[in-house]
């Protein structure tokens, strides 16, 4: 009997563009090598997905009752790795199609122009179906054994070393299904290792719909929640994937989780976490959503998918519409990635408002801990600023402590029928904005007012801008219109003339250390008060440069004059009679730095302490000449 005589394989050489990129894949696209694996998982897992429905549609299927599954075996001695699957395998022409030529009739012309406009490696690729090529990064030969499901299909066997050429040949392969072997380069034989290749498949392919077995132990048991209906979901699986992709202990504040079909296909499973830490707050964009396609990871923390003020937002998104190739490692250059975006952020904000409209306590927790960021998005992201002005929330004259918050809406809706502004203040407290002189006609006047003490406030307000056509107006401006004459609490007893002296003192003792000095008609309590000219610069934000730039020289204030305060009034009858008395100098000047210490400017407090004393000591000494 004679010995079966072994065919001589078929040699191929790659075209000359496809050598090119073959030297791009290899050593300039990939940013982790583990890559290699996920991309024959993957493909592995196409096959799989293409013969389960092959099953569905053809009567003659070659083992059509063999189990779907995905093994990977591997040996230490020959440095290699061997991924199987009973897919739905290739026919030569597939083969060659499919591994031979992974570049279109106008890449060598494309590779030749980007090189002349000196682009990077990255912005030349993403337009081939090239993940397979990933494992030249560790391979230094691959041999792909395949069968086509078709019953009366040849087995056939292509092999390369990633340079010049491959072969095919046919070979004797009786089971239906790709075998792919990886013989790895010396510097990649940590890869010849179970607790190596069972943390890859666990971060990459964890929720793929087969079986990924590694020594017959299956290593991805965890369940695509997120592709379930919501109806087949319990809250506890809920609370025990976030706790599982957060590794946090405690259960998240809130969950979304939805599928769109158009524009675009995705699911998404998304959490609001109940709190985080200044790493995130601080932060520069959003990173905790894991990307997936098909079941299969892209990026464990995709920074597009979301805008930055979202960035609080932990979660999953898989889209059965991005592709399962190279666009992995340049994702956010995908124009499908923008449309996920755009629908993604519009449904948060759908569900923030939601939660606003249902659930006030849960939204005031929420608020509480995420508003700021929220202040940030009025700011960066105009197509969606009139949703996320309807989400911000304020304390307000109103509210009778901290936790009590007001939204724009509500305030509107209690304005006077002549109100034409909505009233706010800045300052870093609640309790600070109390004692802000300028806020006394509006709470003797029952006029509601805003309270903004986050660092971001000024900015978003000049963005912001108005809420519903009426316009945002600061009480600490200079030019609030419609204030009255007679909301002071004792009727001032000065003069025009008398006032108008007290004025000019003022302003020759402050000199150019103010912008202006005027009668007030906003205070009732107080003695004075600095306001800001119009279009000037709030003293949060004065506060907020001076941290930025020590050098940063605050804008001139104007100084405001309560006429019928007794400290005024007294001030004016010891003007009357020697305006050179020396306490007149020590008033205004206390009065002026008090006016400071109240709008946080005072760069030094205790410079006021000498003076105080000397006017304590004044009192006292009248006190006891009334005790003798």
């Amino acid at each position: 009997m004679s010995k079966k005589v072994k065919p001589n394989p078929e040699v191929h050489e790659y075209q000359a563009e496809m050598q090119k990129l073959l030297e791009i894949l290899v050593h300039s696209l990939y940013t982790e090598r583990e890559i290699f694996l996920r991309e024959l998982v993957s493909n592995a897992s196409d096959a799989l997905s293409k013969v389960q429905l092959t099953t569905l549609t053809e009567e003659n299927v070659l083992s059509k009752d063999a189990e779907l599954e995905i093994k990977i075996s591997f040996d230490e001695e020959k440095r290699s790795i061997v991924i199987e699957d009973s897919g739905c395998g290739m026919t030569k022409e597939e083969l060659i199609d499919n591994l031979g030529t992974i570049a279109n009739s106008g890449t060598l012309k494309f590779l030749q122009q980007a090189q002349a406009e000196n682009k990077s490696a990255e912005n030349l690729i993403g337009q081939f179906g090239v993940g397979f090529y990933s494992v030249f990064m560790v391979a230094e030969r691959v041999e792909l054994t395949t069968r086509s499901w078709q019953v009366d299909g040849q087995a056939w066997q292509w092999s390369s070393e990633g340079t010049g050429q491959y072969e095919v040949i046919p070979v004797d392969y009786k089971q239906r299904g790709t075998r792919v072997t990886v013989f790895l380069k010396e510097d990649a034989k940590e890869f010849c290792s179970e607790w190596k290749l069972e943390s890859i498949i666990k971060k990459y392919s964890n929720y793929l719909p087969f079986p990924v077995k590694v020594k017959d132990k299956t290593i991805n048991q965890v369940k695509a929640i997120w592709t379930k209906a919501k109806a087949d979901v319990e809250a506890d699986e809920y609370t025990e994937f976030y706790k599982q992709i957060s590794h946090a202990p405690q259960e998240p504040l809130h969950h979304l989780h939805f599928n769109i079909d158009a524009p675009i296909q995705y699911y998404a499973l998304l959490y609001i976490p109940e709190s985080v830490g200044n790493e995130v707050l601080y932060a520069r964009e959003s990173k905790d959503i894991a990307l997936y396609a098909q079941k299969i990871l892209i990026q464990s923390g995709n920074t597009h998918l979301l805008p930055s003020y979202l960035r609080f937002v932990q979660g999953v998104v898989d889209s059965e519409d991005l592709p399962l190739n190279v666009s992995r490692e340049n994702v956010q250059k995908n124009a499908l990635i923008e449309k996920i975006k755009n629908s993604l952020t519009l449904r948060m904000l759908k569900e923030l408002q939601f939660l606003a409209d249902q659930n006030v306590e849960k939204y005031g927790k929420f608020w509480q801990q995420y508003g700021i960021l929220l202040k940030e998005g009025i700011s960066s992201d105009f197509k969606n600023k009139n949703r996320l002005m309807d989400l911000l929330r304020f304390n307000s004259t109103v509210s009778e402590d901290n936790s009590q918050e007001v939204s724009l809406k509500e305030y509107v809706g209690r304005m006077r029928e002549d109100q034409k502004d909505i009233f706010y203040v800045t300052g870093g407290s609640r309790e600070g904005i109390l004692h802000n002189p300028n806020l006394e006609y509006f709470r003797k006047q029952g006029l509601e007012v805003l309270f903004l003490t986050d660092q971001i406030d000024d900015f978003m307000v000049n963005d912001l801008r108005e809420y519903d056509g009426k316009p945002l107006k600061n009480i600490s401006q200079g030019d609030i219109e419609g204030l009255n004459d007679d909301v002071a609490s004792t009727e001032s007893s000065l003069s025009k003339e008398e006032k108008s002296d007290v004025v000019a003192f003022f302003k020759k003792q402050l000199k150019d250390r103010v912008n202006d000095v005027s009668a007030s008609k906003r205070l009732v309590d107080s003695p004075c008060s600095l306001v800001t000219p119009k279009d000037g610069m709030t003293a949060q934000m004065e506060k907020m440069m001076k941290m930025m730039d020590q050098k940063f020289q605050g804008e001139k204030r104007n100084m405001e004059i309560n006429m019928s305060h007794p400290i005024i009034q007294n001030l004016s009858e010891i003007l009357q009679k020697d305006k050179n008395h020396q306490f007149l100098v020590d008033s205004v000047e206390q009065l002026y730095e008090n006016s400071l210490l109240v709008e946080g400017l005072l760069e030094n407090p205790v410079q006021i302490l000498s003076r105080f004393q000397k006017f304590m000591e004044s009192a006292s000494s009248y006190e006891l000449e009334k005790l003798s």
